[in-house]
């Protein structure tokens, strides 16, 4: 671990301190206490002369959906994607797209790659009646429920004739396409049989948007850039180290081409553990929240402001995030699948949100959400967290147009409840969002936010709070490893003063401006 992480985690350990005698409190009374008492109150404002639009696409979620048994046909899956507010779409997915064969509707695997794709084949093959799942369905789903998505161009196993004949049937059928990402990750070692080097990925990208400009003018497209530029120290050095030089070679063959409208990277906060621990040896989940959110804290503001300076001007399509651990042993861990996990990801989209140059992000994954059963029913019914948490997001953005900012400062003498609180303001014709995340082990009380223009207060009444927390019927610290469910509270007009912020929780809260007044309108 580079000595900046460690010190970003140092810092972030002292302030956020775990005591294991902390009892999860209930949620918004000021009646329950914990073993340690919150801090002082808080006051945040909102600055309603600074209004940014907000992006419908930052509600998305990356869907590589050959490997359940259900498929875009299956009335299930229709009705899941309307119940989670029609996220913005990635098809094929992430790594299978660079082996797709959308002729065949399975993976080609005679490409040098040491990927065996023969078992995964044969199971799509013995689902769908012996032939592979091409993109019929899909298309249909999209057309059905007017569905924006990001295509995933296999530049691996395909060559550019046969993406060139797949681009034209697209058109020639009429099918819509928002966004097309050249490759996924390409940038990786393991893709050197594909791509010798940054400057081949730029001619072979170049030479693929030409025909997408010619056969889809409406269409955006979007390059990728190395996700190493968020995991380490060595990609801001001014001696880039050998072994780092090829993914590299993307940033600086990218930066002074014009042909493309958008970068796209994936971020993966790590969780401190290499892909080859054992089983026996990983650490609990706060552990490794702790590691990630030091990450977040030491690399989320650098990273945007490289690729801001690096791309003026370009778009920052995010179409993987999360927390990280998805080789070797770590497919086993399952922070991914725990509130505290998921916080994180929380963390992250308001991040992205109150990031300008970021205009689609896609959550990882829309397959965590149920449990794909096949057969009639298709999906099952039960929620699972990291559903519960993506859909707390779903009616703050669909029914807002703006974002503003939210400036916090602390009324007692703990100034440290600013930073530990994350918060984004959603601003709708007549409603607000104001959406916080307590990121520490420390409980905090806050006020009703305020919200100003031209220097004067905007009258509000805050009608509505959602929250997510820790499971409280169990001591913390298991609930910090369970996967199965957190509390999920509704409270109302009565119950909102003072609001309570328990440890490592979020909360939406829904406030309407008096008088009708409109604010947002089309920023």
């Amino acid at each position: 671990m580079k000595d900046g992480l460690r010190r970003a985690i140092r810092m972030h350990e002292r302030r956020f301190s775990f005591r294991s005698t902390f009892l999860v409190v209930g949620f918004l009374l000021a009646t329950n206490a914990s073993a340690q008492p919150p801090t002082s109150s808080a006051r945040f404002e909102v600055n309603l002369d600074d209004l940014r639009p907000l992006s419908q696409d930052l509600h998305g979620a990356n869907n590589e959906y050959f490997y359940p048994p259900v498929w875009f046909d299956h009335p299930a899956y229709s009705e899941k994607y309307l119940a989670a507010g029609r996220p913005f779409f990635r098809y094929p997915g992430g790594t299978g797209s660079n082996f797709y064969n959308p002729f065949t509707g399975l993976f080609d695997n005679d490409s040098p790659s040491t990927r065996d794709y023969t078992g995964l084949n044969r199971r799509i093959a013995q689902r769908n009646g012996g032939t592979g799942r091409v993109p019929a369905d899909f298309f249909e789903f999209v057309r059905e429920h007017d569905i924006r998505y990001s295509l995933v161009l296999n530049v691996c196993t395909q060559t550019f004739e046969q993406n060139r004949a797949w681009l034209e049937q697209i058109a020639d059928q009429g099918h819509p396409v928002t966004m097309i990402e050249i490759g996924n990750e390409v940038f990786y070692g393991s893709y050197k049989w594909a791509f010798a080097s940054g400057d081949e990925y730029v001619t072979r990208a170049k030479k693929l948007t030409a025909v997408i400009r010619e056969l889809m003018p409406d269409t955006k497209v979007g390059v990728v850039i190395p996700n190493q530029l968020y995991q380490y120290d060595a990609f801001f050095s001014e001696d880039i180290p050998d072994w780092f030089q090829h993914p590299y070679s993307w940033i600086t063959a990218l930066q002074d081409q014009t042909f493309y409208d958008a970068v796209v990277i994936h971020l993966y906060s790590p969780n401190g553990m290499s892909n080859d621990v054992e089983p026996a040896d990983f650490i609990s989940h706060l552990d490794a929240y702790t590691n990630c959110d030091a990450h977040l804290t030491a690399f989320f503001d650098r990273t945007f402001d490289e690729i801001e300076t690096k791309f003026p001007g370009k778009r920052i399509w995010i179409t993987e995030y999360g927390v990280g651990g998805f080789g070797g042993n770590l497919k086993q861990y399952t922070l991914r699948y725990s509130h505290l996990g998921v916080l994180h990801a929380d963390v992250m989209l308001l991040r992205f949100i109150n990031r300008p140059s970021v205009s689609m992000t896609q959550w990882h994954s829309f397959q965590h959400f149920w449990d794909f059963v096949g057969g009639e029913k298709g999906i099952g019914d039960e929620e699972h967290l990291p559903y519960k948490h993506f859909a707390l997001f779903r009616d703050a953005i669909r029914n807002s147009q703006a974002v503003a900012d939210v400036k916090g400062s602390a009324m007692g003498s703990d100034s440290a409840i600013a930073d530990a609180i994350e918060s984004a303001a959603l601003i709708g014709e007549e409603t607000a969002y104001v959406i916080l995340i307590n990121r520490s082990g420390q409980e905090h009380i806050i006020e009703n936010p305020t919200f100003v223009r031209s220097g004067e207060v905007v009258d509000s009444d805050l009608t509505e709070a959602v929250q997510l927390s820790h499971r409280s019927d169990m001591p913390l610290r298991d609930a910090m490893q369970n996967t199965e469910r957190s509390d999920y509270v509704e409270r109302t007009t009565s119950q909102l003063r003072p609001i309570h912020l328990p440890s490592y929780s979020i909360t939406r809260l829904k406030l309407t401006f008096a008088n009708n007044q409109e604010v947002a309108g089309a920023p």
